[in-house]
């Protein structure tokens, strides 16, 4: 697999001084994925003027925030939804100051490319059909709707530009036996386990399955505890009925898929169960070499899913380099970082 991440840069007008725009820099890992692969974003704002902009402090993925579509040669287009509760959200506007000449994170992220509840829907049974051996072109899309105020009091805000980043993904064919795995993860879930899309005009986000949430399916030190506590609520592969309980049992799938970042997934899975069950050193271990040698965006998005688990962040917090400002605040107050 490449290491190679794949860079574009949307230029932005600035003629509206009262509004300066930042530029938007998308990064996305991996170049070429296959089906079922969790692909892995962030995205970052410069501010290429003379005085400092003010721009949202975060960005709610599971809103019209950031909206995450691919788009094949012809223009067709899929969205890819995170999953969230179902409920309004409403914030207080604390915009944060990028300096002239600085840049910003505001988002990391990672989504299924295809999320496996979408494996029947049109676009993707189309081009699961057709995918050429040598790579299927695709575009990965992100538009983002900011706050952009003038002070650091928002006191001012412009909330209806949109900006759009775009930047090439190649999909390949998965091997046979591992798309039969998939095919038979979609058919022995419980539909009612799956998310649902919500939404009043066009969905924003999916509800996940308060059921399967709570469900205990991994065994840790002899008891039974849901896998939310592990892996990504919206990413199923696999997910009850069809995980592993145990960490021998996500090691055995982890050793039979082909590398990708769809076994990536599950290797992580694997690491954080096998050292909650253990709390053998040598988990840890392996857990920073990985991370070591891990592309930047990829370990940008895991190493935030350490957090819950204090030991292991300690072991690999060196690595959370793209730190949101309401993410430091909020592993001080944990006292995780200084």
């Amino acid at each position: 697999m490449s290491l190679l991440l794949l860079l574009l840069m949307t230029m932005v007008p600035q003629e509206n001084l009262e509004f300066p725009h930042p530029e938007f820099v998308l990064k996305c890992y991996p170049e070429t994925v296959m089906p079922g692969d969790m692909l892995y974003f962030t995205i970052v704002a410069k501010n290429p003027h003379a005085k400092s902009i003010y721009i949202t402090d975060s960005f709610i993925l599971c809103t019209n925030d950031i909206q995450i579509r691919l788009k094949d040669s012809e223009n067709q287009t899929q969205r890819l939804l995170f999953e969230g509760p179902a409920l309004d959200f409403s914030r207080f506007l604390q915009p944060a100051e990028i300096k002239s000449g600085d840049s910003r994170v505001i988002a990391v992220a990672a989504i299924n490319v295809l999320p496996l509840e979408d494996l029947k829907k049109p676009f993707w049974e189309k081009h699961l059909e057709n995918l050429s051996s040598s790579g299927t072109k695709f575009s990965f899309c992100a538009t983002l709707t900011p706050y952009l105020s003038v002070d650091e009091y928002g006191t001012d805000c412009d909330g209806g530009l949109t900006f759009t980043l775009e930047t090439p993904l190649v999909m390949k064919p998965r091997q046979e036996k591992e798309m039969a795995l998939i095919r038979k993860c979609y058919d022995e879930t419980p539909k009612e386990l799956f998310p649902t899309p919500y939404g009043r005009r066009e969905p924003q986000r999916k509800i996940p399955s308060a059921k399967r949430l709570r469900l205990p399916n991994i065994i840790v030190k002899g008891e039974k505890v849901p896998q939310s506590q592990f892996a990504l609520s919206d990413n199923h592969y696999p997910a009850y009925p069809n995980a592993p309980e145990t960490w021998q049992g996500w090691k055995e799938l982890e050793e039979n898929l082909t590398p990708s970042t769809m076994r990536d997934e599950i290797r992580f899975t694997r690491i954080l169960i096998q050292y909650c069950d253990t709390e053998d050193e040598g988990v840890l271990k392996e857990l920073k070499d990985w991370f070591a040698d891990m592309n930047e965006v990829q370990r940008s998005v895991l190493v935030k899913r350490t957090r819950n688990q204090s030991k292991m962040y300690e072991a690999v917090k060196e690595f959370d380099t793209a730190l949101l400002e309401w993410e430091k605040e909020h592993l001080r107050n944990k006292g995780l970082i200084e």
